[in-house]
């Protein structure tokens, strides 16, 4: 192996022991923002090294075909010392404002998203879930109060068959209870999807 296969070794390895502090503080700076679980980090750490090792090696293959020599250590050390001397903090706030860029954006994309979409859907559904409400329990008080009516001029034989339909009057009020509850629900994901900005969920004050 010739000298120019040295150098040119070393300061491939110097260049993948930058490449490895970057990559290691962008990692580091990730995690602080996205709060990673602790159980976590170390499988994530574990995969870095095994990431870093055969990106190393593969570089050793195509520069020197793999051989391993002192000085690939040597210029990974140099690399790696040379960057948090001299770049380490640098890239650590270019992370960390890349990052919060990255955070920012995807809240406005968010909010656009759901004045845009989330919100005109969930006040159409809402809508349409208080209108048959409405229609649901006017057509059961219709159809009950028409019984009744027509069953009172048969007297006796008419309160008796009244009450042979309870269990069908049941089954409406068991019904209009679901109905209910549904377009409850209905609210209660319109009111956690509009958010807590949301002038709606201030109180009234002349209530």
């Amino acid at each position: 192996m010739n000298a120019a296969v040295h150098w040119s070794t070393i300061g491939a390895m110097i260049l993948c022991g930058l490449g490895m502090g970057t990559v290691f503080d962008i990692y580091r700076a990730a995690a602080a923002r996205l709060h990673f679980r602790r159980w976590l980090l170390p499988l994530l750490d574990l995969l870095y090294w095994v990431a870093a090792t055969l990106i190393v090696f593969r570089i050793l293959l195509g520069v020197n075909y793999g051989e391993v020599r002192l000085y690939v250590f040597l210029g990974i050390g140099i690399g790696v010392c040379a960057y948090f001397g001299l770049f380490s903090s640098h890239v650590l706030r270019a992370a960390g404002w890349i990052f919060e860029t990255l955070r920012k954006l995807g809240l406005l994309l968010w909010r656009i998203v759901r004045i845009l979409l989330i919100v005109p859907m969930m006040w159409i559904v809402r809508t349409l879930a208080s209108l048959l409400d409405a229609i649901f329990v006017v057509t059961a008080a219709l159809l009950l109060w028409l019984a009744k009516l027509l069953l009172r001029p048969l007297g006796p034989p008419g309160r008796w068959l009244w009450d042979r339909l309870l269990p069908v009057r049941n089954q409406f009020n068991r019904a209009k209870l679901l109905f209910q509850r549904i377009v409850a629900r209905v609210k209660e994901v319109w009111r956690v999807l509009k958010g807590p900005d949301d002038p709606s969920d201030k109180p009234d004050p002349d209530e």
